[in-house]
């Protein structure tokens, strides 16, 4: 006899993701109940105590960590003005430009979450699934280049595969309908009184283009086009990053590609997915949950005939994929012939009071778009080049250092959020990565390589947030001050990396690689970056 999670019986009970939440928004207490931190999730909500203050306050600190989705990363300057003011009515002062391209908020008191999420909702966009067993926020690059706009699938995608209950707007609007909020029935027609068995990601990346780390997703869209025709998609399923402690078969996964879905068909195949998922996802156990267990259990080849049966006809041949890129748009791009974007490099997401200065005097002088990346930088985009110069001048009067006057691997570095607010938290990482970052970069100068562009990225433990284990150099958390280290992910994220060393003290990981960038100074080929050096050199047979 199956034995269900306790999130299993939580969600049959919570009456379509009510619970007690409106009752407990209306008590003055700094807290909520634990059944009820458990449905916050799927309204965009964790619940968090500041970890630093454990040892000197004898009673947690608690307050709530609440995020934004932003489909595609695209938003108006309006709306991210609502946002930035929000960071001092009812945050901590900063914005956090997630690894998906939405927006969270640390330090939010129980007594402010309603607020905010109003707020955010009357400003068209919300916290709805942004958390919790359901599609999450739509990814796809929000670089405007020219090429043919796929903006209107991600939306799509995004809007339909929403929780349809009436829970978030009776929670949040005391049943105020709004634009953003698109409830239509009390029965869940994609998920059920049960939804997913975990949380499923979607993202969409160009031909060549992989900013948004394609493989790393449960499911994943690739445009096709002819004569600039959208054709249709290569469908890519069963990615994930996340893996735990103690749980053998728990691990990371790359995506593998499917089949070819023509572009009406889109809706049809990621709701076929997602019921795929619904279906045979493990619900006794949560650390083994996700779709990429789906996949290993029962195999790709069955994974293509449930997914043509689910649509009613054999699936099309997935089209070849070949990858040139993975590193953000930083600097100045061309977006037409008359208009140029501008890629702000944004430290680990945190957008900072100084940081937020700059960027709404930038919107303000210059009238320009604004968008986030998955990789945690801000665009502003729609600027003559005749004004080029003036950003840079609002930048620098702020302190802001342009992306070329920063040491590469800090350029193209990540950090998950960690300790002290993160419960899954073992370790630091965004907290330490700058300095680790300045460290691993005077390692790669020593050895004759100062501006050598290596991709590195650093969690506070196994889940994988920032996606260490595609990465180059991937550094991940195992307890307090210790770290794996995983090398020869491919600089196109096409590639997992592989273990190097476990259980590193942090004062030891750059010295650590030391020698694996002497080896690599000595022994690259001519263009050879690190993750392929060390994947040719070290790959296991």
């Amino acid at each position: 006899m199956i034995k269900l999670s306790p999130a299993e019986g939580l969600k049959t009970g919570s009456e379509y993701l009510r619970g007690t939440l409106k009752e407990e928004l209306a008590q003055d207490t700094s807290a909520f109940s634990k059944p009820a931190i458990g449905l916050l999730k799927f309204h965009g909500i964790y619940q968090q105590d500041d970890r630093d203050l454990r040892k000197t306050q004898p009673e947690r600190s608690h307050s709530c960590m609440v995020r934004v989705s932003v489909p595609g990363g695209q938003l108006t300057p309006a709306q991210y003005l609502k946002l930035d003011a929000l960071a001092d009515q009812v945050g901590d002062g900063t914005l956090r430009i997630t690894s998906r391209g939405g927006i969270q908020y640390h330090y939010v008191g129980k007594r402010n979450v309603k607020e905010l999420i109003s707020t955010v909702i009357h400003a068209g966009m919300n916290t709805w699934a942004a958390c919790g067993d359901v599609v999450r926020n739509v990814t796809a690059c929000a670089a405007p280049l020219e090429r043919p706009d796929i903006s209107e699938y991600v939306k799509l995608l995004a809007r339909e595969l929403k929780p349809k209950t009436e829970a978030y707007a009776e929670v949040w609007l005391d049943g105020e309908r709004a634009v953003s909020v698109e409830p239509d029935a009390e029965v869940e027609p994609l998920y059920g009184q049960t939804y997913l068995p975990r949380k499923f990601k979607i993202g969409f990346a160009y031909p060549g283009d992989n900013t948004t780390d394609i493989y790393s997703n449960d499911l994943g869209f690739v445009p096709h086009f002819e004569n600039g025709m959208l054709q249709g998609f290569t469908l890519l399923a069963g990615g994930g990053m996340g893996q735990s402690n103690g749980v053998k078969l728990s691990h990371p996964r790359m995506a593998d590609e499917v089949c070819f879905v023509p572009a009406h068909e889109l809706l049809d195949a990621a709701k076929a997915v997602v019921t795929i998922h619904r279906d045979f996802g493990n619900r006794e156990n949560r650390k083994l949950a996700r779709l990429k267990y789906v996949l290993d259990a029962r195999g790709l080849a069955w994974f293509r005939e449930e997914l043509a049966t689910r649509l009613g006809h054999p699936l099309l041949p997935p089209k070849e994929l070949t990858w040139h890129r993975q590193s953000d748009y930083l600097g100045w791009h061309p977006q037409s012939e008359t208009l140029r974007f501008f890629g702000l490099r944004i430290v680990n997401g945190r957008v900072t009071r100084p940081l937020r200065a700059a960027i709404i005097e930038v919107l303000a002088a210059l009238q320009c778009g604004v968008r986030f990346t998955v990789q945690q930088n801000l665009l502003f985009t729609d600027i003559s080049p005749s004004r080029t110069a003036e950003l840079e001048a609002i930048l620098k009067r702020h302190d802001v250092r342009l992306p070329h006057e920063m040491p590469p691997v800090l350029r193209h570095s990540m950090a998950c959020p960690a300790l002290p607010t993160c419960g899954q938290a073992l370790t630091e990482a965004e907290r330490r990565s700058p300095e680790l970052m300045t460290m691993i970069g005077e390692e790669l100068a020593a050895v004759g390589l100062p501006d050598e562009v290596v991709h590195v990225r650093m969690t506070g433990c196994p889940n994988g947030c920032v996606r260490p284990y595609t990465a180059e150099i991937g550094i991940v958390g195992q307890s307090v001050d210790l770290y794996s280290i995983y090398l020869g992910g491919s600089p196109v994220g096409s590639r997992m990396a592989q273990l190097h060393q476990h259980n590193v003290k942090v004062a030891d990981l750059a010295s650590t690689l030391r020698p694996v960038f002497t080896q690599f100074a000595a022994e690259k080929q001519p263009g050879e970056s690190l993750g392929d050096f060390w994947h040719r050199t070290h790959q296991q047979n």
